[in-house]
């Protein structure tokens, strides 16, 4: 006999510490839910990449650590050149502006990233810039320390969370298959169940890596319609940083109802307010706009989220009211919690609704 072959003492117990489990799991999740989310999206926007290395390589700790890197390293080397992109700029405000006393406190910082040294600034970092950190530390600073631990708090607990991504990352890839085979086992594979969550586990994957498909062709498209412009343009490059540009335009598209026109308008109206103040041409900013909206914007954008679309049982407009609507509601985790409802509640609609409702119309 089975221990849930009669309501017996037993088999509430074992309910009962179920449910307990169950909750302590759900508040755990709940607490961290942001990089629980975002590291099912890397899941599906990711499994096809890692399902195909698996085929090359064979061995399922190799294989998801080079997919992971695959995808990590590219975000890191994206944080890395806006943060020497944001020091350069920021040492060029210094130099043309009333503050060249700060200055001085980030030369011995900003001399390696102009001469792009990195054992330069390793060396500069360690040893407190020459003092100037220091002795302002020991001439007493007000709160230094303070702001120290507070900082420290912040970038641990930062640390932590990326961490948490990546292992639930990791063992949501390498034992992805394990788990489907455990639950189908445990509902004894019900055909109802089986298809509604093969149904949705497909769908996630297309909508998900729809995403990753737009960011890549956005970025690319952005960065060769950048270069070409500066290519062609008289009076100087139109666009400064037009990797660093690109990139963050590839990364706008997963916000809601403005999409990547968060980096691009802005941009574009600093190229305008330069063109106003200064002999730079004024078709500069105007060719900027009219690139960006066609080239960059519209055309990737359709194209890539149609086609990819095509091959999901989902409407695409239902996916965007999600990523809109579980912003809204939930914040910036409900960029992916959005999605993840909508297909659900789609699906629940067309397999289980019908069944349901017609079994309570006839009671």
């Amino acid at each position: 006999m089975g221990v849930f072959d009669s309501w017996d003492g037993k088999r509430v117990a074992w309910v009962m510490l179920g449910a307990v489990l169950a909750a302590l799991i759900g508040l755990a999740l709940f607490r961290y839910i942001g990089p629980f989310l975002f590291a099912i999206f890397l899941y599906y926007a990711t499994r096809p990449l890692y399902r195909q290395l698996d085929r090359v390589i064979g061995h399922p700790n190799v294989t998801t650590t080079a997919t992971i890197l695959f995808v990590i390293l590219p975000m890191i080397a994206v944080v890395v050149y806006a943060a020497v992109v944001g020091l350069r700029e920021l040492d060029q405000l210094l130099a043309a502006s009333d503050l060249e006393a700060y200055r001085s406190t980030l030369e011995p910082y900003l001399q390696p990233i102009r001469r792009g040294n990195v054992g330069e600034l390793r060396d500069a970092v360690g040893s407190g810039g020459g003092g100037s950190f220091a002795g302002a530390l020991r001439q007493g600073v007000p709160g230094a320390v303070g702001r120290l631990l507070s900082v420290a708090g912040e970038v641990f607990s930062v640390l932590a969370r990326f961490f948490l991504m990546l292992t639930i990352l990791f063992y949501l890839l390498r034992d992805d298959e394990k788990l489907r085979r455990w639950f189908y086992e445990s509902i004894d594979h019900d055909d109802d169940i089986v298809s509604y969550t093969q149904a949705v586990d497909d769908d996630l994957e297309t909508v998900f890596l729809s995403n990753l498909a737009v960011i890549l062709v956005a970025a690319t498209a952005a960065a060769v319609t950048y270069y070409g412009l500066n290519f062609v343009a008289s009076g100087g490059t139109v666009v400064g940083t037009p990797v660093l540009l690109s990139l963050l335009i590839g990364i706008g598209t997963l916000i809601p109802a403005v999409g990547m026109k968060i980096v691009y308008v802005p941009y574009g109206l600093v190229l305008l307010g330069v063109a106003l103040t200064t002999p730079k041409p004024l078709w500069h900013p105007i060719a900027f706009f009219a690139l960006t909206f066609v080239v960059v914007d519209t055309i990737p954008d359709f194209f890539a989220r149609s086609f990819l679309s095509a091959r999901s049982g989902v409407h695409m407009g239902l996916v965007l009211l999600g990523y809109f609507l579980g912003t809204l509601a939930f914040g910036w985790w409900g960029l992916f919690l959005g999605p993840i409802v909508v297909v659900l509640a789609v699906h629940f609609g067309e397999t289980v609704f019908p069944g349901l409702a017609s079994d309570f119309l006839r009671e």
